[in-house]
């Protein structure tokens, strides 16, 4: 009975922690010259999903180690592969296929690294052997089949800040796509103020070589085209939006132009104004020697 106990608790010990191994423990006293280029023991194939655990710390960049690999091999290529990180550390990593066997590329030569790497696999037919003999090489990215694994991070709930963020990427709110942009926004923006950085302010328009379109052009355009000049369409910023420091330095233009034709027309004005005021007292004058 006793033999029956200690046997099922070595195979409920099997059951529970055999699927995780100790790959590889890395150190390194310089910089690399190419990279670390990891040559593991795992067969290029589809049979399971695998979990890599990187763990460690970097003193040339002063960050903490810590991120996750999982990909799968499907038609010969690289699928359902990304990396999380949990630390600082986040060089670019790529996965090869050379000879059969999958190497793991960190691109990237900082100085002085540790870190060790942990197999997680609950799939088919792995065997211990994949998780042994593992080496890391200072030498340029080797295989075919190479992918780039894109670093994904999500968080559910409440995530609060209480120092500064940095960010080298592009961010999308509510979106996936920013289109080229380093802030995407699907929704409302609520803030208490908005600080953008513009060259070429439109004081230009108060130069004395600036040409002010007449009232008659801006008439002509506006009757053509059915909006000011310089400014775009309705159907425009329907399919395109606005920028909006370009326009507001389009609308201050517009502004700029305003006052100097209300200038002009003050001008007018107080000249008419005055010749009225002559004709009035030639007027009177006239009144009085009709009287006499």
């Amino acid at each position: 009975m006793k033999i029956l106990l200690v046997t099922c608790f070595l195979l409920v010990g099997e059951i529970c922690y055999g699927q995780t191994y100790e790959a590889l423990s890395y150190h390194k006293n310089s910089s690399p010259v190419n990279g670390v280029n990891i040559h593991t023991n795992l067969p290029y194939n589809g049979t399971q999903m695998v979990n890599l655990h990187f763990q460690g710390y970097s003193y040339g960049s002063s960050e903490t180690i810590s991120f996750d690999i999982v990909y799968y091999i499907f038609n010969d290529s690289f699928v359902s592969s990304s990396i999380s990180s949990a630390g600082s550390y986040t060089p670019e990593v790529w996965l090869t296929n050379n000879a059969g066997l999958v190497n793991i590329f960190i691109d990237d030569r900082v100085y002085y690294q540790r870190f060790k790497i942990t197999a997680f696999v609950k799939g088919l037919s792995e065997q211990a052997t994949w998780f042994s003999g593992w080496t890391a090489m200072d030498e340029p990215m080797q295989g075919t089949n190479t992918k780039q694994l894109v670093y994904k991070n999500k968080f559910k709930g409440t995530v609060t800040n209480l120092g500064n963020t940095f960010l080298t990427g592009d961010v999308g709110i509510g979106t996936t796509n920013t289109q080229g942009h380093k802030l995407a926004v699907n929704g409302k923006i609520r803030a208490q103020e908005i600080k953008v950085e513009l060259a070429n302010w439109p004081d230009f328009v108060f130069s004395r070589s600036y040409k002010l379109p007449t009232l008659q052009e801006t008439e002509s355009h506006i009757k053509e085209k059915g909006h000011l000049p310089g400014i775009p369409s309705a159907a425009e910023v329907e399919k395109n939006g606005i920028e909006l420091g370009d326009m507001n330095k389009k609308l201050l233009q517009k502004i700029e132009e305003l006052t100097l034709y209300l200038i002009e027309k003050d001008k007018q004005l107080n000249e008419e104004r005055k010749l009225n005021k002559e004709q009035d007292e030639r007027l009177k004058k006239v009144e009085l020697l009709i009287k006499k």
